[in-house]
């Protein structure tokens, strides 16, 4: 498993919101990184109830979007509406 942040939202926050903000958070990076880029490097998943999402940052443009994605959400629903934690590959010994 590649290194990950893992989103949890509340059950009743509208799930629209969640991806919507998720793409503008692609976009954005879009801009600054080229979409090619992003194309080929972005990966995510966004359960199906609309309450979890998970973001590969194993790559710069990975963690680009986990960042301006973890801000936004903190602009909609502030800095305590919802969980966020990065859990790293374990290493091979």
């Amino acid at each position: 498993m590649p290194d990950v942040c893992r989103f949890k939202f509340p059950a009743d926050l509208e799930g629209e919101l969640i991806e919507s903000q998720l793409a503008l958070a692609i976009v954005a990076t879009e801009c600054t990184l080229g979409q090619p880029k992003v194309r080929i490097n972005a990966a995510y998943s966004i359960s199906k109830d609309r309450t979890r999402v998970v973001i590969d940052v194993s790559t710069n443009v990975g963690e680009q979007i986990a960042q301006i994605f973890t801000g936004l959400m903190m602009r909609q629903l502030g800095e305590d509406g919802f969980s966020v934690e990065r859990l790293r590959k374990a290493s091979d010994e």
